[in-house]
């Protein structure tokens, strides 16, 4: 077959599915056919035909108007918490990885504060009819898990969903996470520990909470318990300070995310007590970098790789069936032992 080339008006203009049948002689619509996947009036021949045709004719599927035809974009929502937090990074980039391979593309949004603008954001995303949502931002009672719900999109959550039963979630398991902490503290010799929470609004800053307070008391752990406002340092920060104006008898502090951790180790700091030597120090999640800080933090690392892939995996089970039933999935965490933690100093 000579090789076809664009004629002076297609050399501004992209070809068409017109332009396309007249070079292969066939009819528009078994053009649109060919091109689409539907092969029962489309002989095999004349597909691979119509499909070298038009790949040498630099063809391109008009996005936009096959979204108006099918009410379905090939665009995938992911809702994030906090851009500026190192640990969805990461997860965002398996997820566009995974979704990528099956011809699906990502639009990321980070969640906005107020509870109407998070509804809005799921009403904008459904206008311009995403194929399903992947939130990594649930809170209780979020508006924008209702929205979902009302406007039946296919909605997987990532890394939040403590109790949550009406989407399919991929979540690390909390409870395995606290007790691998406490585990290793307590082998260090530490008896006197305290949490440093995540907010209650979140489902991963209580799911810690609930786990560290029940895990405590049936070892017999003398415990405090501070809630920071947020997951970042400066809340971390806040509310370690808080913890250190009550008392100093505690010789390890588990902050609920590694950003909460830092925080943690700043307020040691202000108060001139040392890290490892005067308290140990644990964060959650193993974000990059925290092997790089002084001292490198002793944290839990989640399964990132593996929620990515299976939290993709999960929604695209639901976009090929519509109505299926939510389904839960837990990963095992894996304590990654540095240089914040040590042996328990002596109390009096």
């Amino acid at each position: 077959m000579s090789k076809i080339t664009p004629d002076d008006n297609q050399a501004t203009n992209p070809p068409t599915i017109e332009d396309i049948a007249r070079a292969a002689g066939v009819h528009p619509a078994s053009v649109s056919r060919a091109l689409r996947g539907i092969d029962k009036k489309v002989s095999a021949q004349t597909r691979q035909r119509i499909e070298q045709i038009a790949k040498e004719m630099g063809y391109r599927p008009n996005a936009v108007a096959a979204s108006l035809r099918t009410k379905q974009t090939n665009l995938i929502g992911i809702v994030v918490p906090d851009l500026g937090n190192p640990l969805f990074g990461p997860i965002v980039q398996g997820l566009e990885v995974e979704l990528r391979k099956q011809g699906l593309m990502c639009l990321v949004i980070q969640t906005p504060e107020e509870p109407d603008e998070r509804r809005d954001v799921v009403v904008a995303l459904a206008n311009r009819q995403v194929g399903g949502l992947l939130i990594l931002a649930a809170e209780s009672d979020d508006p924008m898990l209702a929205t979902a719900e009302q406007l039946s999109i296919p909605t997987v959550l990532v890394n939040r969903g403590f109790g949550e039963r009406r989407f399919s979630s991929v979540v690390n398991d909390d409870s395995e996470s606290v007790h691998l902490v406490l585990e290793h503290l307590m082998k260090l010799g530490h008896r006197a520990i305290a949490h440093i929470a995540g907010p209650s609004s979140s489902s991963t800053g209580r799911a810690r909470r609930q786990a560290f307070e029940e895990l405590s008391e049936s070892l017999g752990i003398q415990t405090r318990v501070v809630e920071a406002r947020a997951f970042t340092r400066q809340e971390g920060l806040t509310a370690a300070l808080e913890l250190l104006n009550q008392t100093k008898a505690c010789t390890a502090i588990f902050g609920a995310n590694d950003l909460i951790a830092m925080g943690v180790l700043d307020a040691l700091h202000q108060h001139g007590l040392s890290v490892p030597g005067d308290v140990s120090v644990v964060g959650h999640n193993d974000m990059p970098f925290v092997d790089l800080i002084a001292p490198p933090l002793t944290t839990v690392r989640i399964a990132v790789d593996q929620m990515s892939r299976q939290a993709a995996q999960l929604l695209l089970e639901h976009l090929k069936t519509p109505g299926q039933a939510p389904s839960r999935r837990v990963l095992t965490p894996k304590l990654i032992v540095r240089s914040s933690t040590a042996s328990a100093r002596k109390t009096s």
